[in-house]
Order: C-alpha cells, then structure tokens, then sequence
C-alpha cells in the first residue's frame, strides 16, 4: 500500500464514521442539538421517567407499607403483655416457661410461640440481671480480693 492509498482509506473513514476528530461528516465541527430536539430529549426522558415510576409505584407502595410495618412491630398490646407479666412476675426465681406454660400462654394472649419465647428472652435480658445482681456483685468481690 502507497502512502496516497493511506490518505484515501483515512478520508473514506472519515466520511463514514464522522471522523475522528468528533466532527459531522460534512466537516462542520461537533455535532450539538438544537433547542428543539433538546426539548424534544427532555421529554421523552420525562415520559420514560414518569413510565418508570407507574410501572413500579405498586411495588414501591408495598415496599413502603413493609418497611413501615417493620416499624410499627415490636409493641405488645398492653393486655396481653400483662398477662405474660404476670406469669413472669410468679416465677421470677426461674423465669424459664415449659412447653405447657408456653401454649397456655399462646392460647390467652393470641401470639405465636416464638413471640412468647422472644418476649421471654428479652425480658430475662432487661430484667433478671435484679434479681441475681446481689449474688453477681458478691462473686465480683470475691474476685477482687
């Protein structure tokens, strides 16, 4: 190949391709959108937005609803935290219910057994550590010593 063959490939690039330079293949410089097809951009990247945001507002909307029952999850109603209250209250000593007190328990409040054992668990967590704080800051001493 010729060095005037060189020259041919490249001008036949450029009116193909635009050229490498960014320019139009007219050699008019970069190619910049008028106002109208601007406007004309915008929308229909409104329309593809506002499409988006229809074809998904259900799944958005269900989405809102479980984050917002997640927050709402966590308060007991009032009586039936009494009644497991009460239970824990008359076995303070050894605040571990059987399986027997457990369904009692599933039965007059309504709530699902891992609901009990949670509330259990978490009650032990907030409040046994008073009942066994004297005979833990005794050993503590002991240590100590």
């Amino acid at each position: 190949m010729s060095g005037n063959d060189d020259e041919q490939e490249d001008s036949d690039t450029n009116l193909f391709d635009g050229g490498l330079d960014g320019s139009d293949t007219m050699g008019f410089g970069p190619l910049v959108p008028t106002e109208t097809e601007r406007s004309l951009m915008e929308r229909v990247r409104q329309e593809l937005k506002h499409e988006l945001k229809q074809s998904y507002k259900e799944k958005i909307g269900d989405i809102r609803e479980e984050i917002l029952r997640k927050r709402r999850a966590g308060k007991l109603p009032g009586d039936t935290t009494s009644v497991l209250k009460a239970w824990w209250q008359s076995h303070s000593k050894w605040p571990y219910p059987t399986e027997e007190d457990k369904a009692r328990l599933v039965a007059e409040t309504g709530l699902q057994l891992k609901q009990i054992n949670n509330w259990f668990i978490n009650q032990r967590k907030r409040n046994w550590h008073i009942n066994s704080s004297s005979s833990t800051s005794s050993q503590k001493s002991k240590r100590r010593r």
